[in-house]
């Protein structure tokens, strides 16, 4: 008899091939076609793959569906439907892949793992700050990330929660504030995402944050993460002595040897961080997601302040 899990597998498989002919139709008959067809194609195909259990994707399908007139439109569908076609050429593989990467691809998709279950694994301990978040809404739901910094270990987690609609988070975090905690993993390549287990508040000192000095060793870093995990969809990093430039209407962060990383666009965090920089270089966190760097939160030593 199929555990649930197996069960699971097969029909994310069907889903992911008739992903693949989708996209490949959308490519035969051109972007242009694509973003003309009205809601209830667009829904048609998300169903199938909330049906095909994967959640993830239909819900990435319909996000693509309420962004098709945004004017940069043909690099959206472009970048989407290439982490599609990837994802389902890579779901065929499956079994030949190494446990980790089967871990992410089951993830991607939409697999879930019970946090009652992540709670029965090893955890990581150690004392963690609470180094930014980011907000945003799909749908009827409310996602936030909150990032931290593990002390000890020198390295990023990420706790994901879901509200729904005016529904309160199950617990808040302070940035700046930093905690003894459990963290449990999820599991897959250099593991990222993770739920807090048992916790108390810290008022040491946090030891003073360093980051990475130029977009050369960035970069490097983020190439060497992308080759191990090709579905990497963010990745936070904090950035020392960078400079804040506003160039042509666009933001940059730019690093001693004028090499620059632009800034997302969001106007009012760019020019608090461009005032609080005061021309100086600076220290800050951002997401990186490949194309811009979001600033979520500014340090100085081991102080961090909201953006």
């Amino acid at each position: 008899m199929k555990s649930p899990l197996d069960k699971r597998i097969e029909a994310m498989s069907l889903g992911a091939k008739e992903l693949q002919l989708w996209v490949l139709d959308a490519i035969r008959q051109g972007f242009g076609h694509l973003q003309s067809q009205p809601h209830s194609t667009w829904d048609s195909i998300a169903a199938r793959m909330t049906d095909a259990k994967l959640g993830a994707i239909s819900r990435r399908i319909r996000l693509l569906r309420e962004r098709r007139n945004e004017p940069q439109w043909p690099d959206l569908f472009f970048n989407e439907l290439a982490d599609f076609y990837l994802f389902a050429q890579a779901f065929e593989k499956l079994e030949t892949l190494p446990p980790a990467m089967q871990e992410e691809l089951l993830l991607y998709g939409g697999r879930t793992i019970r946090k009652a279950d992540l709670l029965q694994q090893t955890p990581v301990h150690d004392r963690w700050l609470v180094l930014g978040q980011n907000f945003g809404v799909e749908e009827d739901l409310r996602w936030r990330r909150t990032w931290f910094w593990a002390e000890r270990l020198q390295k990023p987690a990420l706790v994901l929660d879901f509200a729904f609609r005016d529904a309160p988070y199950d617990q808040e975090w302070i940035i700046g504030a930093a905690f003894e905690a459990d963290l449990y993993f999820f599991p897959g390549i250099n593991p990222l995402r993770a739920v807090v287990g048992e916790f108390g508040f810290s008022i040491e000192p946090f030891a003073a944050l360093t980051g990475f000095s130029s977009v050369a060793d960035l970069a490097q870093n983020y190439a060497q993460a992308l080759s191990q995990n090709p579905f990497l969809s963010l990745s936070p990093f904090i950035l020392s002595d960078f400079g804040v430039i506003l160039q042509e209407q666009r933001f940059y962060a730019i690093d001693q040897q004028r090499h620059y990383l632009p800034l997302s666009n969001q106007e009012e965090k760019n020019w608090k961080l461009l005032a609080l920089s005061g021309g100086e270089p600076i220290a800050f966190f951002a997401e990186w997601d490949g194309q811009v760097l979001n600033p979520l939160s500014l340090i100085q030593s081991a102080a961090v302040t909201k953006l």
